[in-house]
């Protein structure tokens, strides 16, 4: 059940201790993190043991239930990488959102398989297997279905049928869901790149990928001509997205690891990360817009939204926070679901919506905090 009561920010988690906590948390028995999307009158979601649902926003009531026949899973390498056993990630997960058209629903499976679902029956209309884990979610723009892999590639698939197009090699493992814009499809990678994919001649618009100091899991911001995006050396970059370079003086640095994909408004930046705080940044010189930033006391690596003009955040510990998104202030007491949260937030523009660890879709309204209903996701 929800619990309102308020707790006091502990200090940052030391970063040599995340990066251990990172492969615990996927060694114990993780089930994903996948997210939901509201779309067409329905809330679209992957469930912790590889189903997918459409429900009804307004009541939680499932409309369809889908399981899609998993393969085998491989062991996925990495920071993720358990080797077999009980402990390893199972078949079926799923670690992003699904995406919906106006007649399908689109997610990738950790086990390696993109589904097609047609969104009236509900069936499988198609499924292709990528070879090799699948850490983040997909993009569809212009019938052309964009996935990374744990291989180190970019795969473009028709959206339509399946069928194979043509693929991009990065030096490292994708986890980064790619992002369409304008003809490019920009993604990041462990190799450290911000890579930039012209969509019709394959190559690279840049003469080179944008290099950082560490791995890039978060999905890129594209607003204005500009890619905003956070990396694994504790950076916020933002580059001009028809050449790649710097538009900030020196990018924006956080106390440790910038995970989930940041969010825009009025000309401001608002990320997480792993330091526990969320932080405003001036999109147009890269400084930090509040006072200070807003401390959860815990790693954030959910996606924020942005509802009825408040910015809601989720802590890694399951904490939720209405944030003021001018002062950082928070506008209503947290919301605790005594539940691990890692799973992006999700927002029909009054209701947040979370998929938390204990297989439980949340549903809370954003102006005020006030829980609406909660469901359990499982069979």
């Amino acid at each position: 059940m929800f619990d309102t009561r308020r707790n006091r920010p502990t200090k940052a988690i030391i970063i040599t201790i995340l990066l251990a906590g990172l492969v615990l948390t996927a060694c114990s028995g993780s089930r994903g993190w996948p997210g939901a999307t509201v779309e067409n009158g329905l809330l679209y979601v992957g469930t912790m043991d590889g189903r997918v649902l459409a429900l009804y926003p307004d009541t939680l009531a499932r409309k369809l239930d889908l399981k899609p026949e998993p393969k085998e899973s491989e062991q996925v390498s990495g920071f993720l990488s358990c080797g077999a056993g009980a402990g390893s990630l199972k078949a079926g997960m799923f670690y992003g959102s699904p995406v919906v058209t106006s007649d399908s629903v689109f997610i990738g499976s950790y086990t390696g398989v993109v589904y097609a679902i047609d969104a009236v029956r509900w069936v499988t209309t198609w499924e292709y297997d990528v070879e090799s884990a699948i850490a983040g979610g997909v993009a569809v723009a212009e019938g052309t279905l964009f996935v990374g892999s744990t291989k180190g590639k970019l795969i473009a698939l028709d959206a339509g049928n399946g069928d194979f197009k043509w693929e991009f090699l990065a030096e490292n493992e994708v986890w980064s869901t790619p992002v369409v814009a304008d003809g490019v499809v920009y993604f990041g990678s462990l190799d450290h790149n911000l890579y930039a994919v012209d969509v019709e001649t394959h190559e690279l618009k840049w003469k080179e990928p944008f290099k950082t100091g560490g791995g890039i899991a978060s999905p890129p911001l594209v607003v204005d001509g500009v890619v905003y995006f956070g990396s694994f050396d504790s950076k916020f970059y933002a580059v001009y997205a028809d050449s790649g370079e710097p538009k900030w003086h020196q990018p924006f640095e956080a106390g440790n690891w910038f995970w989930s994909k940041a969010v825009y408004e009025e000309g401001i930046i608002y990320a997480c990360s792993l330091d526990g705080k969320v932080y405003a940044i001036d999109a147009g010189d890269g400084t930090a817009a509040w006072s200070e930033p807003f401390d959860t006391g815990s790693p954030v690596k959910s996606s924020p939204v942005i509802a009825a003009g408040v910015l809601v955040v989720a802590s890694e510990e399951g904490k939720i926070y209405g944030i003021d998104l001018k002062t950082g202030t928070e506008i209503w007491p947290h919301v605790d679901l005594e539940a691990k949260v890692i799973s992006s937030l999700c927002t029909d523009g009054e209701k947040v919506y979370i998929n938390a660890q204990d297989n439980r879709l949340y549903a809370l309204y954003a102006e005020t905090g006030r829980p609406d209903r909660d469901v359990s996701l499982a069979k």
